[in-house]
């Protein structure tokens, strides 16, 4: 999917339970939203978001990326080339011990422990997830649009563990883990703004 507009998203068509490539043309003060999933009781629940950064030293650009966990909202740590090639990334929240991960290109970029509201722990079901927008209510009011490619985002039901993170960056399957939602499916409703573009990824290894 190729977002263009400001205007464009992409809804995911499946019941969730409790629970790469960027524009270069992009502003570097800009933040964009890569996802977001919102729940009744709190709009941000889960989200990775992302911003350019320009070197002090060089021309060079990178994105930095943070993952948002029931309103936490850490620092931008993890990085990718803002180079125009396609970069895996997997993010993954364990509700039990509150530990999140961002792993770029099957490598771990940043993690840390999330510090959920009250005593609450897992992420609340029956929500909407979106591709390319921040919700700033439930289901709408986008704000943060995201500028850029994605492909083969897939939703798993569990924590995957850093090998299976790897696994992934080298185009391998996951056969063994209950996906939420899987890319093959291709159930989302998307904004007319977001074109369906063919590209040619290559695996690693």
């Amino acid at each position: 999917l190729s977002f263009k507009s400001k205007d464009g998203y992409a809804r995911v068509n499946a019941s969730f339970p409790p629970l790469s490539a960027w524009d270069p043309r992009q502003r570097h003060e800009d933040v964009s939203t890569v996802f977001s999933y919102a729940a009744r009781a709190f709009i941000n629940e889960f989200q990775l978001r992302g911003m350019i950064v320009q070197s002090k030293q060089s021309q060079d650009r990178t994105v930095r990326l943070a993952l948002i966990v029931q309103g936490h909202h850490p620092s931008y740590k993890a990085e990718l080339p803002l180079d125009g090639d396609w970069h895996h990334v997997c993010v993954t929240w364990s509700s039990s011990d509150r530990d999140w991960a961002i792993y770029v290109d099957g490598k771990k970029e940043d993690g840390g422990k999330g510090t959920a509201r009250g005593n609450e722990k897992d992420i609340h079901g029956d929500g909407i997830f979106v591709l390319g927008q921040d919700q700033d209510t439930f289901g709408g009011n986008f704000t943060d649009p995201f500028f850029g490619n994605l492909t083969d985002l897939n939703v798993w039901a569990e924590a995957l563990e850093p090998e299976q993170v790897t696994a992934l960056n080298t185009c391998s399957q996951l056969t063994n883990h209950r996906a939420i939602f899987k890319w093959q499916d291709w159930n989302l409703t998307v904004h007319q703004s977001v074109r369906n573009v063919s590209a040619t990824l290559n695996c690693p290894g």
